[in-house]
């Protein structure tokens, strides 16, 4: 069944859902304004240096000053160009990206490492240092990209080989380098004519950067009902009218048989055209024009209900109460209103099995990230332990995002941790 994206606007915001095998797998909302700066590249202006905790803070706006570890930024990048500048200092004007955006009461998150990040490749300045995705295993593949790194004209900035980068061929992969490797060039040549406080270089759009993060390899059609988000993304996908007009109809008549059945500061940088080689995995790009809502064709707003709740049911009976915390997410996992005429060790297994699948399929949905800790149903069984944190542990290798299953405690909890990408839903949704 071929992936689906819908982006629409819910509950206020745009939003962005990702449907796989008829089932919402992902749900994203368009980051506040302050979330926005992430990933902006500006001329900023040292304020002072702060030699006890090894850091600089730099005013990258009017007023509004950054973190700058001096640890993490032993090259800084001059706006004049210049690489002969001493021991930075306050006054100097360099080139930042905002790293994280700032949270409450602590200060932005600033770097000079800047990256520039593509569908298939990320470039890195300040490291020359090749990686590849941990989810391409094929040893050949990663072999012929490391000599094909070694015979490429770089600088002084790394690439990290994106998991879609398989798929699309390692041609694609160093094309897609090069161009990034040229903006990179473009903005930093840019400097040199920008005053204080000018942005260089702001990433895409939030519609672009839905369709550019995921792997599209294996076909994936983006819905959307909101007209300049459609512009945004023929755009980006270098989709011509008459293409995108053929994509349309043709769906049109399909979405219209589906809707029946469900009634009963200007950058340097021209952003838009970021997306280098989305050309890579092609998706279809449809604007849906029927009456019936496309929200409630694709029962968005019970989907996110569902996923804002404390409660998730399974097939079988049991259940899941997901509390997220401050520091950790707790996740309990109880037979409910499971009835089996199996032994008790059997049905808890099966329950734990189910569960498992389930919490995979979560935390994903959720956007959860962190520790995690599951209290499975108690079993007595080593090899139903065994069984169980070997289903965990293939359920979560699905996730694009890095989740590591660490172990399960003396105490029969088991521990998991989620690399933090964005907020999760609970708090998108604000």
């Amino acid at each position: 069944m071929l992936d689906k994206l819908i982006i629409t606007a819910l509950r206020g915001k745009t939003a962005a859902v990702l449907f796989k095998d008829g089932h919402a797998a992902q749900i994203d909302f368009e980051p506040e304004a302050a979330e926005e700066e992430t990933g902006v590249i500006f001329v900023g202006k040292v304020k002072n240096i702060s030699k006890n905790i090894n850091a600089a803070f730099v005013e990258y706006r009017p007023g509004v000053n950054g973190f700058y570890s001096l640890k993490e930024n032993a090259r800084p990048i001059y706006a004049d160009g210049k690489t002969e500048h001493g021991t930075l200092k306050a006054g100097d004007e360099i080139l930042v990206q905002v790293e994280r955006s700032a949270v409450k009461t602590k200060d932005a998150v600033l770097t000079s490492n800047l990256t520039l990040t593509g569908q298939t490749a990320v470039l890195s300045a300040g490291k020359s240092s090749l990686g590849i995705s941990a989810k391409i295993r094929d040893k050949e593949w990663r072999d012929a990209v490391k000599r094909r790194w070694e015979a490429t004209e770089h600088g002084d900035c790394g690439l990290v080989v994106r998991t879609n980068g398989e798929a699309a061929g390692i041609d694609k992969v160093f094309e897609e380098f090069a161009a990034l490797y040229e903006r990179y060039l473009v903005i930093c040549k840019a400097a040199a004519s920008r005053t204080c406080y000018n942005v260089l270089y702001r990433p895409e759009s939030f519609a672009v950067r839905a369709v550019r993060d995921l792997k599209i390899c294996d076909g994936l059609e983006v819905v959307t009902d909101l007209p300049e988000v459609y512009k945004e993304l023929q755009d980006a996908l270098g989709i011509t009218d008459s293409r995108a007009a053929e994509n349309s109809g043709t769906a049109a008549d399909s979405e219209a048989t589906e809707s029946s059945a469900a009634t009963a500061d200007s950058t340097a940088v021209d952003s838009a055209k970021m997306a280098c080689s989305m050309a890579a995995g092609m998706p279809s790009l449809r604007l849906y024009t029927d009456d019936f809502p496309l929200t409630a064709l694709y029962h968005l707003e019970t989907i996110l209900s569902q996923a804002l709740s404390k409660t998730v049911w399974l097939k079988s009976g049991g259940n899941l109460v997901i509390e997220p915390t401050e520091a950790l997410t707790v996740i309990d996992v109880n037979t409910a209103k499971s009835v089996s005429k199996k032994t008790s060790e059997e049905t808890y297994l099966k329950t734990n099995l189910e569960a498992a699948g389930e919490i995979a399929v979560q935390l994903r949905l959720r956007n959860l990230s962190g520790i995690m800790i599951v209290d499975f149903i108690d079993m007595k069984e080593e090899e139903s332990r065994k069984t169980l944190l070997a289903a965990l542990r293939r359920a979560v290798t699905a996730d694009p995002v890095k989740t590591v299953l660490v172990d399960m405690t003396p105490l029969g909890l088991v521990e998991l941790t989620r690399k933090k990408i964005r907020r999760p839903l609970h708090e998108q949704v604000r």
